[in-house]
């Protein structure tokens, strides 16, 4: 059974399929992959033909990974081909791929693959929208609206049976413990030493935006998105964030009356 490493842009999902990968997960042939960027300097670990599929099946919708206004399309021709590069892969096990947008087009991806299992990756919904800004593709507030609608309807598509969730700050805290968790939770069989070199190329100095503890409590945010973000937190192991209550209004008090 193959799987999908999903989650909102900026959220760890390349780092993560790294770290499957080399712990046993075939991901295709390395020519399909694609090559490293600017943004992505260790690369994405993302099949082109999945990301093309998946360009086009959120395009028959009248959407775009950025514009995720209606559901994926569907037609004969998409299944087909999709079909075509599901059974292409399905040879090489464990397989799986990875695509953000899969967060969109999931239900699309699970008529086709009943039962296929969803790994979501999920990060602090402030570092995520500083980190895709800071790429210039969206600006701030749209990249929070975007954060909140990827995870819900990945949340919305895939029953908890079948998903895991894993947070991108965990690899930063305990990336070993949380790697054997998701490989225990996933069914996968690590070769030996698989993770200790797996956990040896993360390099913390990548994840350059990062959110305090509490920052949510002071943000303007998208109705919904602290109670999304606390339910994955829930099933990602992480702690609950502590939302920092607002400060309440000053208020003048009264002098005290003088002495006649």
């Amino acid at each position: 059974m193959p799987l999908c490493v999903t989650g909102m842009h900026r959220s760890g999902t390349s780092m993560v399929a790294r770290l499957l990968n080399v712990c046993g997960l075939d991901l295709g042939p390395e020519a399909d992959l694609l090559p490293p960027a600017f943004d992505n300097p260790a690369g994405f670990w993302e099949n082109a033909d999945f990301l093309r599929l998946n360009d086009a099946l959120l395009r028959a919708g009248g959407g775009s990974w950025r514009c995720p206004a209606a559901p994926a399309g569907d037609d004969a021709g998409l299944r087909a081909r999709a079909l075509r590069l599901v059974g292409g892969n399905a040879f090489r096990e464990p397989w799986g791929w990875k695509d953000p947008r899969c967060c969109l087009t999931l239900p699309f991806w699970r008529g086709l693959v009943p039962g296929l299992r969803v790994l979501v990756c999920v990060r602090d919904p402030l570092a995520a929208a500083r980190s895709l800004a800071a790429r210039g593709d969206v600006p701030y507030g749209e990249a929070l609206a975007l954060w909140l609608e990827y995870n819900r309807r990945v949340l919305a598509a895939v029953p908890p049976a079948d998903r895991v969730v894993t947070h991108y700050e965990s690899y930063f805290a305990a990336p070993r413990a949380e790697l054997r968790r998701v490989l225990r939770l996933l069914d996968l069989l690590p070769p030996r030493g698989a993770v200790r070199r797996a956990c040896a190329g993360i390099v913390p100095t990548l994840a350059h935006h990062r959110a305090a503890p509490g920052d949510l409590g002071g943000a303007d945010l998208p109705p919904g998105l602290v109670e999304c973000y606390r339910e994955l937190c829930a099933e990602g192991g992480r702690p609950l964030p502590a939302v920092r209550p607002s400060p309440a209004p000053l208020t003048r008090q009264p002098r005290p009356a003088r002495a006649q």
